[in-house]
């Protein structure tokens, strides 16, 4: 009799330790999965943020190579042009300053990334 109930508890405490280790297993898999859709989304925003900063250096580089011609950038519904060729995608604000020493254009790239250029002539 005694064997019987020594046995009836070995095995309540089995299925104890099972219940609390499926418990935890599911616990740390819930909160390891929205970790990695945090992580997943925040290097999503970070690789479009990086895109644009790229984006934006090299418009600068060509427009800072082709100085000279400032005057064929135009800006209109929402993008950027040089000779009527298409420069930059997504622009919200462009504008340019032309002084006697230095050219300062102003740019804003989706809401995103605002900067100012500084030129000198």
């Amino acid at each position: 009799m005694k064997i019987s109930k020594f046995l009836n508890m070995k095995n309540s405490f089995s299925i104890f330790e099972l219940i609390l280790t499926l418990v935890i297993s599911s616990i740390i898999i819930i909160f390891s999965s929205q970790y990695i859709k945090e992580i997943f989304l925040e290097n999503q925003n970070v690789q479009t943020i990086e895109k644009a900063k790229i984006d934006l250096r090299s418009t600068k580089i060509f427009i800072e190579k082709n100085i000279q011609n400032i005057d064929k950038i135009s800006f209109s519904n929402g993008n950027l042009y040089f000779e009527n060729s298409k420069l930059l995608n997504q622009i919200k604000d462009f504008k340019i300053v032309k002084n006697s020493k230095n050219i300062e254009i102003h740019i804003n790239y989706d809401d995103k990334i605002v900067q100012t250029w500084e030129f000198l002539l």
